[in-house]
């Protein structure tokens, strides 16, 4: 009996579907300063200093001491327009060290770098992707480089296929998963009963 009161969560059936009903629901401070900032992250001091108060998420204030770690790889800008051109695994661990702390604002620079090629990752669209993968609500670990391998290896790869295979908006994917994340947080103590689909064996 008690089956019939769990909620029931389908897999990703259809991006598409999946995109027009959850990237409505996307909400995110201030979201202009990603928007009008996005394609002059590398250009501009002032819009790459903006795109991360945005992912900050606390609108336009930021601690000094996160300013000064933006203004840190602001430094290094030079070596991120030199990946945008040949990009290189080795070069970018090398030079951000993603897998030893900061994780998700150093991914952050990639997306900043190609916001088409490289999503972004963060606690919400991780619960998404192992929703879907594995039918579990569970929350992004919190070690830095099992984190950062899952983005290389797992999260980049699974994102860009499904891009790739429905010409989806990278973007409004962000919203959705960002959006779908945000209500199995909210719902991860009920019982649930996932429903695969097909798509869920994507990899």
């Amino acid at each position: 009996m008690i089956d019939s009161y769990k909620i029931e969560i389908h897999g990703l059936k259809n991006l598409n579907d999946f995109v027009e009903a959850w990237s409505p629901m996307y909400s995110y401070p201030l979201e202009s300063k990603y928007r009008n900032n996005i394609s002059k992250g590398l250009i501009n001091k002032d819009s790459f200093i903006e795109l991360f108060k945005w992912k900050n998420g606390t609108g336009n204030t930021i601690s000094g001491k996160k300013l000064n770690t933006a203004l840190d790889y602001w430094g290094k800008v030079e070596v991120l327009k030199e990946l945008k051109v040949n990009f290189d695994w080795s070069l970018f661990e090398n030079e951000f060290e993603p897998q030893k702390s900061s994780t998700i604002w150093k991914l952050f620079l990639l997306h900043i770098m190609k916001p088409s090629e490289f999503p972004i990752f963060d606690q919400h669209v991780y619960r998404s992707f192992l929703f879907f993968k594995e039918g579990i609500i569970k929350e992004i670990p919190s070690n830095s480089r099992t984190k950062y391998l899952l983005f290389k290896h797992e999260y980049l790869g699974w994102f860009n296929k499904l891009k790739n295979q429905y010409n989806a908006s990278p973007k409004m994917m962000d919203e959705s998963f960002f959006s779908f994340g945000q209500m199995l947080k909210g719902i991860k103590k009920y019982p649930i009963r996932f429903k695969p689909t097909i798509e869920n064996q994507l990899t």
